[in-house]
């Protein structure tokens, strides 16, 4: 029950299971895009990353994730420097859940493409993003050294 009691550990344990909502969500779109393409007969086909669609979605993915890395690095130079808990963790929520809509819509985008190809080529484009969507996880020790919070 010590959890319960610490607002900061809830709001912390908020941010990660919205993070892993927004995990298994893409993951789940993905697994199921992919089994309606398996029962089509698609066959993952690398030599055909010049169609359109799949060189639209390499674009996207690698457009979506440096726009996360940008976004992420402004907002990060504009922490909040007051002893105000509750307006450094508002900062540090909407952060990271920019960073992570812009990484989940890119997959969700590589997916949506590769089905409308019939390409599951394009899954392993989505799955670079799906790393970055994991990397990007929340972390006790990024909030309590720069944002001087202990969660």
């Amino acid at each position: 029950m010590k959890n319960l009691s610490n607002p900061k550990t809830n709001d912390f344990q908020q941010l990660q299971v919205l993070h892993g909502a927004l995990m298994a969500g893409a993951v789940l779109v993905s697994i199921m895009l992919g089994f309606i393409m398996s029962g089509d007969g698609a066959v993952a086909d690398f030599t055909g990353l010049t169609s359109g669609m799949l060189q639209i979605a390499i674009i996207v993915m690698t457009v979506e994730i440096a726009l996360s890395f940008v976004l992420w690095r402004n907002s990060q130079s504009s922490i909040p420097t007051t002893d105000e808990q509750s307006e450094k963790w508002t900062h540090y929520r909407s952060s990271c859940i920019i960073r992570w809509a812009c990484l989940e819509g890119g997959v969700l985008i590589c997916v949506v493409l590769s089905f409308l190809e019939q390409n599951p080529a394009g899954f392993s484009i989505a799955a670079v993003g799906l790393a970055f969507l994991f990397l990007a996880r929340p972390s006790k020790a990024y909030v309590a050294e720069q944002y001087g919070m202990e969660v």
